[in-house]
């Protein structure tokens, strides 16, 4: 690099022009740059004042990166370490060598299984996204003809690992009808790394574990799942794994008793309060009345048998679920069948908790009638695509029990404050489990975390419940903003420190880029894939030439129409560029609210200190920028710092941006706000004369005109005013041109043309009188008067029957 940094007249500036991101009308494209994401060297002048800090001086390496294809590598294996036990077994993953088995490579798995099948099937790589700093390597149509179905359901996963849940399923289906069990493993593995929470999978994973005496590996899997997914069948999986595991037929000791009354316990601490858990209670209950010891009896035994049920029952009675009224009815025979006396008054003493469970379970049937409580989460369809209008009543049923559940019906929060919290928390979860790809469910969560001081293992759960959110939305703005605004505010003081402080702040920030930018990369990889594949289609389906002679396809000019093929490849360019618009807007505002945030921590900065100037430098050699981060970096030196490097940034977005009216409208303000309207006229005269040059470019001039008009009529001459409004009423005839001249005199709030003065209120405030209906009901003729002209009629003739007679006298 140069030791002179070029200037803003000089025009020259590599990393904004070179690079096809940009995002403006005018696109520049340069292969070399165009996908490379690599930050450049950059020149640091060593100086603070805004004087040196040149916007331009950024230099791009041009050279292509190459890529070279890796196959990934098997981990290694952890030492073991002793496992942490609780209720009987492993409640932790353990570290031995099923923990570790990763996703084999193409090359290994068909070395394992060498068949014709396994030759077609293409790569079995993890679902997940790929890492942000990994270009994606281009896609190739898929050939159809000679492909098996396990290779298609392949290809359908590793295009969509979070989307195509019928893929997964269908995969799974197979592996079982051809009873492959080592498959059937790799598959269940792949599928819990993108879908942790999938309960109905762990249990069918587990079920068949232990259908082959596999007691090691499903120990392994119930570490790994259990306390991060309360689901009542995964958990009475393990119930009866315990109970399978210590056989009270042969327990001389009471030591497998002791193991299975543990497990219990440690089931109806963590899931004791799901509404679908009144079995698990009941087969407690039953296996306390199968224990040692006789009810009623006067041994310490008895007596002890007799505490347990009567405290599983005061337990279960106040949990509102479906089997709460059986369960009370045993207790009340439980209760008067060792003492009346005592029982009444114990009973007395446990209605209230029992009525309000009852309640509750009333409330709760009407709130959770129409909730699918699924744990295998499908990705919230587009507004206004199909599925959109069900998924968002599920999700606004879903938050009508979570604000219940906050609303203490069950009055715990004074009483038992921990009671209250779990059954909120474990709400949470459970809308977790269905709305995993819903990223306002994970915010809330961590926001309810944080302001009732939620902890475990002395860790804040709301930050855990950020970076799961995180990791199951990587794409999320919302949930990594709200990720580095909470560091921003808790982080801990550390005077001259900023450095560090700045990192942990920057972190979410790039990690939210790097997913971005890898998407847009896909979307120009798919974009080229069915650009190639149609074309492809059409050269083999070409038709014979067309004939010499003029025929009803062609235009007035005699050149054919665009073909059907062409057509189509358009509007897929056409779908695909709206695409890639909105992912760069999006990156835009991400890195504008980075550039905010590191001006709070450590001011205007340089390229070597970090700050606002670096963040803008880093998301210029990464581009794919709009004109929307040049606005706001440019009002930050200049509003916040009093620096010319504004003005000098906005300079150079307008050559970026000649065409883009929103950008030009904000840089006409902020010439205003600064008094030159010098440069305000040159500025607007430029634009609009390029904008109207083209038909398709006229409609971006009006806001223009319009800005401009409006500020002429506040600041300026008659004169200029009444020339704009001509040239107005010219490019755009179909406005009124009374509105031009009515603009002068409003303001957002009042029009006092418009505004109706009233002179005389008996006369312009005269109350409406309500006209009757054009439906109005038939009026009966039974009720109403003969017309005048039946009169006239000769009377009927006299008749002895009464019936007659009084029905032609009602007539008449």
């Amino acid at each position: 690099m140069h030791s002179e940094t070029p200037t803003w007249e000089e025009g020259r500036y590599p990393g904004a022009e070179g690079e096809n991101v940009q995002q403006n009308d005018q696109h520049l494209a340069d292969p070399a740059v165009e996908n490379s994401h690599a930050l450049g060297e950059v020149e640091d002048s060593g100086s603070e004042d805004g004087g040196d800090y040149d916007p331009e001086s950024v230099t791009l390496d041009s050279a292509p990166v190459q890529t070279v294809e890796t196959v990934p590598l098997v981990s290694s294996q952890r030492a073991a370490t002793k496992p942490k036990m609780s209720g009987g077994f492993i409640v932790e993953a353990s570290e031995d060598e099923e923990d570790d088995q990763e996703t084999q490579p193409v090359a290994g798995y068909k070395t394992e299984q060498p068949d014709a099948r396994q030759s077609a099937t293409i790569s079995n790589e993890s679902p997940q996204a790929p890492a942000a700093n990994e270009l994606p390597q281009p896609r190739i149509p898929p050939v159809i003809a000679g492909l098996d179905p396990v290779a298609l359901l392949e290809a359908r996963i590793k295009e969509d690992p979070r989307g195509d849940m019928d893929a997964w399923q269908n995969l799974m289906a197979d592996y079982k009808r051809r009873n492959d069990i080592e498959g059937l493993r790799k598959i269940y593995n792949r599928f819990v790394e993108v879908f942790p929470q999938a309960a109905e999978i762990w249990a069918d994973w587990l079920e068949m574990e232990l259908s082959l005496d596999q007691f090691a590996v499903a120990e392994q899997l119930f570490g790994r799942s259990l306390m991060t997914v309360p689901n009542v069948r995964l958990w009475t999986v393990y119930l009866n794994y315990i109970r399978r595991r210590n056989d009270l037929t042969n327990d001389t000791t009471g030591t497998a008793r002791q193991t299975i009354a543990r497990s219990y316990e440690f089931v109806i601490d963590n899931i004791g309060m799901d509404r679908d858990s009144g079995n698990i209670w009941q087969d407690y209950i039953q296996f306390l009345k199968n224990g040692p010891g006789q009810v009623g009896g006067t041994g310490w035994q008895d007596q002890q048998k007799m505490d347990q049920l009567r405290k599983a029952y005061h337990r279960a009675i106040n949990v509102p679920m479906s089997t709460v009224n059986n369960l009370w009815k045993e207790y009340d025979q439980f209760e008067m069948g060792l003492n009346k006396m005592t029982g009444r008054k114990f009973i007395q003493e446990r209605s209230p908790g029992y009525m309000s469970a009852k309640s509750a379970n009333i409330a709760l049937d009407n709130i959770t009638r129409n909730i699918k409580r699924s744990n295998l989460p499908r990705l919230p369809p587009a507004p206004g695509f199909d599925g959109d209008q069900e998924f968002r009543e599920q999700v606004e049923l879903w938050k009508k029990w979570i604000a219940w559940e906050k609303e203490d019906p069950l009055v715990l929060a004074n009483d038992e404050p921990k009671a209250f919290k779990q059954r909120v928390m474990y709400c949470y979860k459970q809308a977790l489990m269905a709305l995993r790809f819903w990223p306002e469910i994970w915010v809330d969560a961590a926001q309810w975390c944080f302001q009732n001081d939620i902890r475990e293992m002395d860790k804040e759960t709301g930050t855990d419940m950020l970076l799961q959110g995180i990791q199951a939305n990587p794409e999320s703005v919302l949930l990594a903003l709200k990720h580095a605004d909470h560091i921003e505010l808790n982080y801990p003081a550390k005077e001259g420190d900023t450095a560090e402080y700045a990192k942990a702040v920057r972190k979410p920030f790039d990690d939210v880029l790097d997913t971005l930018y890898a998407m847009g990369d896909k979307v120009k990889e798919r974009e080229k894939m069915e650009v190639a594949t149609l074309k492809q289609a059409a050269a083999h389906d070409a038709p014979i030439a067309p004939s010499i002679e003029p025929n009803d396809d062609d235009d007035e000019q005699g050149q054919p129409k665009k073909s059907a093929i062409e057509g189509r490849i358009s509007a897929i360019q056409e779908g695909y560029s709206a695409e890639s618009q909105l992912l760069s807007r999006t990156i835009s505002h991400v890195w504008i609210a980075l550039a905010r945030v590191m001006r709070r921590i450590q001011g205007k900065g340089s390229l070597a200190a970090g700050g606002l100037r670096k963040v803008f430098t880093d998301a210029r050699q990464r581009g794919r920028l709009t004109s929307d981060v040049y606005v706001a970096v440019a009002l930050l030196e200049s509003v916040v710092y009093k620096d010319p490097v504004g003005a000098k940034i906005f300079e150079r977005g307008a050559r970026l941006f000649p065409s883009d009216e929103n950008f030009m409208l904000e840089y006409l303000k902020f010439l205003h706000a600064k008094d030159d309207t010098t440069n305000a006229r040159v500025v607007f005269e430029t634009c609009v004369t390029r904008l109207i040059s083209k038909p398709e470019t006229m409609h971006k001039a009006k806001p223009l005109y319009a800005y401009f008009h409006k500020y002429e009529s506040q600041f300026g001459e008659l004169s200029q005013i009444s020339k704009l409004e001509d040239r107005m009423a010219e490019l755009f005839p179909g406005d009124p041109k009374l509105n031009y001249f009515t603009s002068r005199y409003s303001t957002e709030k009042f029009d006092p043309i418009a505004a109706p003065i009233i002179i005389s209120k008996a006369v312009q405030m005269r109350p409406r009188q309500v006209l009757p209906t054009i439906e109005q009901p038939p009026i009966s003729a039974r009720n109403s008067p003969a017309p005048l002209h039946q009169r006239t009629k000769p009377p009927p003739p006299i008749c002895s029957s009464y019936r007659i007679s009084k029905a032609a006298l009602r007539y008449r």
